[in-house]
């Protein structure tokens, strides 16, 4: 079997040794692709065989609250490409919580409740809607 070979700076591993990605680790060079902080033990995620600590695999791959870019642990809420808390999820104008099932629009890339929506000019409306409906075509200008 012999002595092990670290896959970060290939040379023998004579102490401790962590066992991932299918390779072996001296502890201090087993560490997050993307902060390059050793795991020392503690958790760690795994994608496309890279090794991510807890908050920059949520980063990367979509779990960190719009809000308050923290990782959300649980359940959450997912609307317009983006991650919620549950207790984050509300009107960008009015702070009204809401929920998946909550009817809401976009403004600026942001929830708006039906109310805060319904308060909107008339004209700002029709700009928001006619860009709703060129985005939901991919982009191409309605037929006339």
């Amino acid at each position: 079997m012999g002595i092990p070979i670290c896959g970060a700076c290939r040379r023998p591993i004579e102490e401790r040794v962590v066992t991932a990605l299918g390779k072996h680790w001296h502890v201090e060079h087993f560490v997050c692709i993307k902060c390059e902080k050793p795991f020392f033990g503690n958790r760690h995620y795994e994608k496309k065989g890279q090794a991510y600590c807890e908050t920059h695999y949520h980063e990367l791959f979509g779990n960190l609250c719009f809000v308050c870019n923290q990782v959300i642990y649980g359940d959450l809420v997912t609307a317009l490409n983006k991650a919620w808390c549950l207790h984050h999820f509300a009107c960008s104008h009015c702070d009204v919580k809401m929920t998946q099932k909550t009817k809401f629009f976009e403004f600026d890339q942001k929830p708006i409740c039906k109310k805060c929506y319904e308060k909107l000019p008339q004209e700002l409306k029709k700009r928001l809607k006619r860009h709703h409906d060129t985005q939901a075509r991919g982009g191409k200008p309605a037929a006339v």
